[in-house]
């Protein structure tokens, strides 16, 4: 008797460890949404003219960004934009796609508050984009005058 009790309760120890070893490894929702979305993303067409279209943008999953107008620039003080951002709501359609709305504040040349609309492929290598310095826009529109429309690739 007292070795089919102490057996069960070996059984019973080891799959409270399964269990919480499980649960330790799983994933958070918000730990997912900035590892897809964090990360260094490349335009390589950018010529210069908007400050939005920038070369290099980079997205730390400590809330800050980064952007540069050289893909191999590096540094804070050499980029021509840096600040904080936060997802504000993540989706994903029904081609896989992710969505975020994401409000960054910019602390360099008083650009201040701009929001994004930004889609990711389902492979989480293109980054199009469509940022409102008043809202969240509604949709990626390259016509829309009100936005600007920018596509980006994982680097």
């Amino acid at each position: 008797m007292k070795t089919k009790t102490l057996m069960l309760c070996c059984m019973l120890c080891f799959a409270i460890l399964i269990i919480l070893g499980s649960c330790a490894t799983m994933k958070s929702p918000d730990r997912m949404t900035y590892e897809r979305f964090c990360g260094t993303w490349v335009n390589d067409d950018y010529c210069g003219e908007d400050f939005f279209l920038g070369a290099k943008w980079i997205f730390n999953p400590d809330g800050t960004f980064v952007m540069y107008p050289q893909i191999l620039d590096t540094g804070v003080l050499g980029s021509p934009g840096y600040g904080t951002y936060v997802v504000e709501k993540r989706w994903t359609d029904a081609e896989s796609k992710n969505w975020y709305n994401i409000k960054i504040d910019i602390a360099i040349r008083d650009f201040g508050i701009h929001y994004i609309l930004c889609k990711l492929d389902k492979y989480n290598s293109v980054f199009e984009g469509a940022i409102s310095n008043i809202d969240f826009p509604n949709e990626l529109d390259r016509a829309d005058k009100h936005t600007t429309y920018v596509v980006l690739y994982r680097f």
